[in-house]
């Protein structure tokens, strides 16, 4: 049998220090998810998009999670916890106009005002890169198909 004897204030230092590697090899293991947020500009027809949705699906041969939000009076917002990986993206987007009526979902139910599907001509075709930096903005010009 083999026996290390080591003096007390160096095995204090020893301890002290591997508890130190072990903790900081847990914190670069998990790694985080690697997210960052990304926000921007929508605008249809050199208009802000009023309402509308949009989507991030990566690329094919590029394995990350897709993310999307709601755009609003023509600007996006997606926080890092639900943001994109840097990477390259297909974008879609989903845009619909006011009808002035209001609708019911459901027998009883309560109204809300109808909206329409816009048909965009870019849809399907759009791309976004996103960078391994703090906070990216993406801007996109969309038109109406006539």
């Amino acid at each position: 049998m083999v026996r290390f004897i080591i003096p007390g204030r160096h095995l204090v230092t020893l301890v002290l220090v591997s508890v130190g590697l072990l903790l900081m090899s847990t914190v670069a293991g998990c790694g985080g998810s690697g997210r960052g947020p990304v926000s921007g500009t929508v605008t249809l027809d050199d208009q802000p998009l009023e309402h509308g949705v949009i989507n991030f699906r990566p690329v094919e041969g590029f394995s990350a999670p897709g993310s999307g939000g709601v755009v609003t009076g023509g600007s996006f917002e997606i926080p890092a916890a639900k943001g994109l990986q840097p990477g390259k993206y297909k974008v879609t987007i989903s845009a619909f106009k006011k009808t002035g009526r209001m609708i019911q979902d459901f027998p009883n139910g309560p109204k809300r005002p109808e909206r329409l599907p816009v048909e965009i001509n870019e849809s399907g075709r759009l791309e976004a890169t996103v960078d391994a930096v703090e906070e990216n903005c993406l801007n996109f010009q969309l038109t109406t198909s006539r």
